[in-house]
């Protein structure tokens, strides 16, 4: 994987937002990490870590506030001309939580997944649209006559496969999940991912996979960024990261994990971790580079305790 060159290379990135003149949030502080073709990066942590604002950054939503964002070759992370939003509109899309929300209500499925088609002229006549719009809704499992149809008269599940197919219709090499699979049902948010995962597979497309489901993310995800208070912390493969999390907090999330093993879950005892009293400092430190692409964050004197546990 490091011998090929990133899709997505995002350095230093941080995001604030000033709320008066004598606060800030710190959003996110400090992120860097990689995204090769083809891979699935899981982005994990707690609600309000900041992983749906890194998420929204990158596809400049908000316009960052200091750092480094390339994206096939070219720097999105200041202002952009016509020929770069015009690339990053084509080239990265995004699937958003709530399937409801991101889909407008008085329009059919059908005008909403060509919407990007008719914005970028990606077709010839309306009979090439057509062709186009019912080939993607074949592919996330819907059927033609389904582009008829409001928003309003499918499950979440179909929902979210119109948000799917919205994404897919622009052939993206990138494309932001932001917790897509969290309002779903269980047995649902198996369907949509292995559905992700078929459709990886087919195209190639790359994933920044936003998600607090632990399970879900060891499932899809090639590698994994752990993302806490706006700092990532440790980061890796998914075998890295599970087998030997080192980073307290890592540790903590993983320990959080139930088993359907009962006599396991009963034995489970959950590691606490509450950054107030951890007596760490974020700010300080740097990121120490482990075995193979397993990186974590901290000063020399926290990471060598880390290891020695």
């Amino acid at each position: 994987m490091s011998e090929k060159t990133p899709l997505l290379q995002v350095k230093n990135l941080k995001q604030y937002f000033k709320v008066s003149n004598n606060y800030t949030v710190r959003a996110v502080d400090g992120v860097t990490f990689d995204i090769y073709p083809g891979e699935t990066y899981g982005l994990v942590g707690e609600s309000g870590s900041g992983k749906s604002t890194i998420g929204r950054s990158i596809i400049r939503l908000y316009n960052p506030t200091e750092g480094q964002i390339i994206f096939d070759g070219t720097d999105i992370s200041g202002k952009l001309d016509k020929k770069a939003t015009a690339a990053l509109r084509t080239q990265m899309q995004m699937i958003f939580q709530d399937p409801m929300a991101c889909l407008n209500p008085r329009k059919k499925v059908g005008e909403i997944i060509g919407e990007g088609l008719d914005i970028h002229h990606l077709y010839a006549n309306r009979k090439e649209r057509q062709d186009k719009i019912d080939r993607i809704l074949a592919k996330v499992g819907l059927a033609p006559e389904h582009a008829d149809r409001y928003p309003h008269q499918f499950s979440g599940g179909q929902r979210q496969r119109v948000g799917i197919a919205r994404a897919l219709i622009m052939n993206p090499k990138l494309i932001i999940a932001d917790e897509c699979i969290s309002a779903l049902d269980v047995s649902i948010q198996a369907q949509v991912v292995n559905l992700m995962k078929d459709i990886q597979e087919e195209t190639g497309t790359a994933y920044l996979f936003i998600a607090h489901d632990l399970s879900m993310v060891k499932y899809i995800s090639d590698r994994i960024g752990v993302l806490h208070l706006g700092h990532l912390l440790e980061t890796g493969t998914t075998e890295e990261i599970f087998a030997h999390p080192v980073h307290p907090y890592t540790r903590s999330l993983l320990s959080a994990i139930p088993s359907p093993n009962p006599v396991v879950e009963k034995s489970r005892v959950a590691e606490s971790y509450d950054y107030a009293t951890s007596g760490l400092d974020y700010n300080a430190g740097s990121l120490h580079q482990l075995e193979g692409t397993h990186q974590v964050w901290g000063t020399d004197e926290d990471v060598a305790r880390w290891l020695a546990k």
